[in-house]
């Protein structure tokens, strides 16, 4: 199910890429039981570094993705110096015409900050990516501790029934 929301945002972060001066918010839909927003930069020239915000409502963990695919022919390449999410550095995947990056991180609620430096950005160049926040997990509500319990009560009970009754000693 992960999969399928983060193809999702992946191919929302294909289609909604936008100048990051024009959006520096990220902001988050629910997609499959999660919140994912994306976030890029059509054009980007030479070197610089791209600020995106995003507020998540509880603690909980985030993934993230940013990709640029680059050919020499119509000089589309973007080289990525520091992706960081909160100060976390990405995890590098690969780099060259090719490159991508990958995080997973525990956050607490609030504001969070997705910071983009590149750099050799040339004429036809651009960026996307998407964040996908997954809450902690939640606290179960008073009826499934109820119905936990009785449960509980009667296995025990249906064991100490059954201990009494299943112990007969026969002599020859």
């Amino acid at each position: 199910m992960k999969k399928l929301a983060f193809a999702t945002a992946a191919a929302a972060a294909a289609l909604v890429s936008v100048p990051a001066s024009a959006a520096t918010t990220i902001h988050l839909v629910p997609v499959l039981g999660t919140l994912s927003g994306a976030f890029g930069n059509l054009h980007p020239r030479g070197s610089g570094t791209d600020v995106y915000h995003f507020t998540v409502p509880t603690a909980g963990d985030v993934f993230g993705f940013v990709g640029s695919v680059g050919l020499r022919i119509t000089l589309s390449n973007l080289d990525f110096t520091k992706v960081t999410l909160n100060g976390v550095d990405f995890d590098i995947n690969s780099t060259g015409i090719i490159e991508n990056r990958t995080i997973s991180l525990p956050v607490v609620a609030g504001l969070q900050t997705l910071s983009i430096g590149y750099k050799n950005a040339q004429a036809f160049s651009n960026y996307g990516g998407f964040v996908t926040f997954t809450a902690n997990g939640a606290v179960p509500e008073p009826a499934t501790w109820a119905m936990m319990i009785l449960g509980m009560g009667a296995v025990a009970g249906a064991m100490r029934y059954r201990r009494r009754t299943s112990a007969t000693v026969r002599f020859a």
